[in-house]
């Protein structure tokens, strides 16, 4: 809590340079979300947050690209409490929502209060914090200093009602689709 407003004003600083544009131009850090019905989710979670009383701390919302059609959309950022839609589900879209916490514990709390856990990050440059933190958080993923960093091997899926709760960049997404059997015969 000491550090929120600090923590703040750097993510507004981020998120208002990221360059919104056609997925293939190199100067494009973000594009499109997948379809138009999507791009209206996204949209309309940003007025239920505020009806809710969320602060809009960045305001987002749709994004022309000139020259091309597309649902785009400029990342948001919501804060407030926890009990807030936008906070509590899950958005698919460019949109953060920032809580204060005052212990390491409350954070753990309240990340695994919510009945999602696809992914999260932990910031801190306290690296030992950072993986107690990590492994405590109810999630599929967690991010030490990075987010949204993937590799190939590495499982990715979500827990409670996130995702299929397999990894799809794994080996161990195979196992959905596997059937153990033993058939024993006497001799």
């Amino acid at each position: 809590k000491n550090i929120y407003d600090e923590f703040v004003n750097e993510c507004v600083g981020r998120l208002q340079k990221v360059q919104v544009g056609y997925q293939r131009d190199d100067a494009s850090q973000m594009g499109p979300v997948v379809n138009a019905k999507q791009r209206q989710r996204v949209l309309s979670y940003l007025e239920k947050g505020q009806a809710e009383g969320a602060e809009c701390v960045l305001e987002g919302g749709a994004a022309d690209v000139p020259g091309y059609q597309g649902n785009y959309v400029k990342p948001a950022l919501l804060a407030g409490t926890l009990d807030n839609v936008a906070a509590r589900e899950e958005i698919f879209g460019p949109v953060a929502f920032l809580a204060p916490f005052e212990s390491e514990e409350q954070a753990i709390e309240m990340t695994n209060s919510t009945d999602y856990g696809l992914a999260n990050s932990v910031w801190t440059s306290d690296l030992s914090r950072a993986a107690r933190v990590a492994e405590a958080m109810c999630a599929g993923n967690s991010w030490i200093n990075a987010h949204n960093v993937f590799a190939h091997g590495i499982p990715y899926g979500g827990i409670n009602k996130s995702g299929m709760g397999g990894g799809v960049l794994s080996v161990e997404t195979l196992f959905d689709y596997w059937r153990s059997l033993s058939v024993v015969r006497p001799l």
